[in-house]
């Protein structure tokens, strides 16, 4: 009843296709993990700008016909995303009660006769005041709780974990979850390495990790970073941030503004059709004073653009945008009319310059429910951290995004991928950004796409893989205690090898051992790590390398591997690696691939064995990449 209710709003038979099968697979993966003597965590995984609320307010319609009746909807601590939140639910589940974070009084026996869902901002007084509100009146006695927490990576993990202590919006919402004698926690983001890295004593590991598929019209990771250059991205020069930041004779770098005039085009195309909305995202920095030099230089651009209509700098520029976008859209409007209307828009100054950032939102009434309204008028938004979570940029077609890091995280630069989305005009959609910065998102949405595969294969040991020079998270949320770091091209060898398996492994890969080197399909190289053991899996563990090769495989299919065998090593107990310099420097020789090395050592006792061959392995992984995840092993 309440899903069909939900449903049946939504003029889009694609999202409700979609939000049927997340809703009624999550729901089975609910009923098949979840212990009636034991809270339960569940990771709702999906894509930048994808559709997650819809997904969310999916799966709770469907969660009230099966019975449940108490949900909690936590929010990032904003303002705005807690106002959007809470008046999209209230118009989207209108069989429900739907209470805002000042409502409690509201929450009563007598109202749990229809469903309730509580829309709150992750903020230690509203959680305290709510934490307070669900023990004293014992609310939750004989029911469920079941909490969704949005952008779960993001402010709820326990961020002084490493110096054993508990952060106050980790401990608040422990003690929320503990409210009820049975909860049911959905950490939903679209970044969710944080989340993969907790370990289970912390009480916010996933028990089971969903990934639901974005709808065929979905604009992400794979469009704007193909293999090969897209028509839609456009490179500029790595100096143009510095010239911003220290000024100069130039009012704008030729980048942006070329993406200025990109932009404008955008908006006249839209206006010949009668569309009055268009947004462009400048992210240049984290930093509010760089946000202030971006709005004063695209404020001084656009007073000289407005002057200068007539002269012939300024059609050059213009024609040679449209011309960029007709690449893409043949059927562009004709130039003579995009002109006159871009006149237009500058004359009649409808372009607003906006700075969002912590400090402008301070400055705006949090009571004025028209605060921020990306959904009208022409929009330049400047800004950083703020762009980089829950505010929805409907119709983005322009993003000139420069900030850069020496060591950037994984899940905070994705989340700057604001273009990604559902209503974009493909064909004019415009990304303007230096080719460092390209790779980036590139390394970032190949990473991503392994993560997703292994999700969608089941893995139980999920690998996050990135590149060297990328983290996958923040330190401070994960305990370094239990965190398990492969970093490749390190050779990783068994110090303790057991001796088992010998005859099989003879018969296998002695055949082998006149050659230099041999190519290897990926599933020799696993059978052969889960034919050897070590007296420790702390010494090698080879579960953890089986999961590594097929994590690393769920992304490159034509994964290529070498296997170097050797014979009759007659090499001393506690040698290292035990490879020889020549074998050492063919193994490092091989970048790319995933590299065994299995040496059949003779075991002598004078060396220091027992006297009986044993075969001990030697892996590496390909230099470009590094592999997290948590090894739960017991420490001392």
């Amino acid at each position: 009843m309440y899903h069909n209710q939900y449903i049946s709003k939504i003029d889009n038979a694609e999202l409700v296709q979609t939000i049927n099968v997340t809703s009624a697979s999550f729901i089975q993966r609910i009923n098949e993990n979840f212990d009636i003597n034991r809270q339960l965590n569940a990771l709702l995984l999906g894509n930048v700008q994808s559709g997650k609320t819809a997904q969310m307010l999916g799966i709770i319609s469907a969660m009230a016909d099966e019975g449940y009746k108490i949900f909690l909807l936590l929010t990032t601590d904003n303002v705005d995303l807690h106002r959007q939140t809470y008046n999209r639910v209230k118009n989207s589940l209108s069989g429900f009660n739907v209470l805002n974070e000042k409502e409690e009084s509201l929450l009563t026996q007598a109202s749990l006769i229809k469903p309730t869902v509580v829309v709150l901002k992750k903020n230690s007084r509203v959680l305290s005041r709510w934490k307070n509100h669900l023990l004293n009146t014992n609310i939750c006695k004989g029911l469920f709780l079941v909490i969704f927490d949005d952008e779960a990576d993001a402010s709820s993990l326990n961020t002084l974990v490493n110096k054993d202590r508990v952060s106050t919006i980790n401990k608040r919402l422990s003690e929320i979850k503990a409210s009820a004698a049975n909860t049911i926690y959905i950490e939903v983001t679209a970044t969710p390495q944080a989340v993969i890295l907790q370990t289970s004593m912390s009480g916010w590991r996933p028990k089971f990790v969903y990934y639901f598929k974005p709808g065929d019209n979905y604009l992400g990771g794979n469009y704007f970073y193909p293999k090969t250059q897209s028509l839609n991205t456009i490179f500029t020069p790595d100096y143009e941030l510095d010239s911003i930041i220290e000024g100069g004779d130039v009012i704008c770098p030729i980048g942006l503004s070329r993406s200025v005039f990109s932009f404008l085009v955008n908006c006249a195309h839209r206006k010949l059709n009668g569309q009055y909305n268009c947004n462009f995202m400048i992210h240049p920095s984290m930093r509010i004073n760089v946000h202030n030099k971006f709005v004063t230089t695209i404020q001084d651009h656009l007073n000289l653009l407005q002057r200068s209509t007539e002269e012939k700098a300024f059609d050059t520029n213009l024609r040679a945008e449209w011309r960029n976008l007709q690449q893409t859209k043949p059927d562009l409007e004709d130039y003579e009319d995009i002109k006159e209307s871009v006149i237009e828009i500058l004359d009649n100054t409808e372009l607003l310059v906006i700075p969002l950032n912590s400090k402008s939102f301070v400055c705006r009434d949090p009571d004025n429910p028209d605060a921020l309204d990306l959904s009208k008028g022409f929009n330049i938004v400047v800004g950083g951290n703020t762009l980089g979570r829950g505010i929805t940029f409907p119709n983005l077609q322009t993003v000139y995004y420069c900030r850069n890091s020496k060591t950037p995280q994984a899940d905070t630069f994705w989340q700057h991928s604001r273009i990604f989305g559902y209503d974009r005009e493909k064909q004019m959609v415009r990304m303007f950004i230096p080719k460092g910065l390209y790779k980036l998102f590139s390394d970032l949405n190949a990473s991503n796409e392994m993560l997703i595969k292994q999700v969608e294969d089941n893995l139980d040991n999920i690998q996050l893989i990135f590149p060297s020079y990328i983290r996958p998270t923040r330190k401070n949320v994960i305990d370094n205690e239990y965190l398990n770091f492969i970093h490749g091209g390190v050779n990783l060898f068994a110090e303790l090898p057991l001796r088992i398996n010998v005859e099989t492994i003879n018969q296998i890969i002695s055949q082998y051992a006149s050659e230099k080197s041999v190519d290897a399909e990926p599933e020799l190289i696993i059978r052969l790590l889960n034919l050897v053991k070590s007296e420790t899996i702390e010494d090698f563990n080879t579960n953890k390398f089986v999961a590594c090769i097929q994590g690393l495989k769920a992304k490159r299919p034509q994964l290529k591997c070498k296997l170097i065998v050797r014979l009759d090593r007659d090499i001393t107990k506690g040698t290292g690696t035990l490879l020889s310099p020549n074998d050492r420097t063919l193994g490092d020789s091989y970048k790319k691939e995933v590299v065994l090395t299995m040496y059949r050592i003779i075991g002598s006792k004078d060396k220091g064995w027992d006297g009986y061959p044993l075969w001990i392995p030697n892996i590496k992984f390909p230099d470009d990449c590094c592999f997290y995840d948590i090894e739960e092993i017991a420490r001392d």
